[in-house]
């Protein structure tokens, strides 16, 4: 049975991501799964700023892709809560434009 991150890894539509990016991503999905509801907002939002730090920058359309799995990996009431997150964040990213 494959792994989550394998799986991730073999979806076609992470094939364009840089391996350096893989690697952050699989850190973030590995962290995310040691948060609880308290620690999940604070996480993602170290998370964007330790990208920033690294220089990592994701296009939208990368963004999507690993929201997407990480809404897979949690149960609903969080994926309610991570949902919040996201719309926050990228209400926040548009205001930078």
């Amino acid at each position: 049975m494959q792994s989550s991150m394998d799986q991730l890894k073999n979806n076609p539509a992470f094939a364009k991501i840089s391996p350096l990016k893989m690697v952050f991503l699989e850190q973030i999905l590995s962290e995310m799964q040691k948060q609880n509801k308290e620690t999940l907002m604070p996480f993602f939002l170290a998370v964007n700023a330790k990208a920033s730090q690294m220089g990592i920058a994701f296009t939208d359309e990368e963004t999507q892709l690993i929201f997407s799995e990480m809404e897979k990996r949690l149960e609903p009431e969080e994926r309610k809560r991570f949902q919040m997150i996201q719309s926050m964040m990228q209400n926040n990213t548009a205001s930078q434009k």
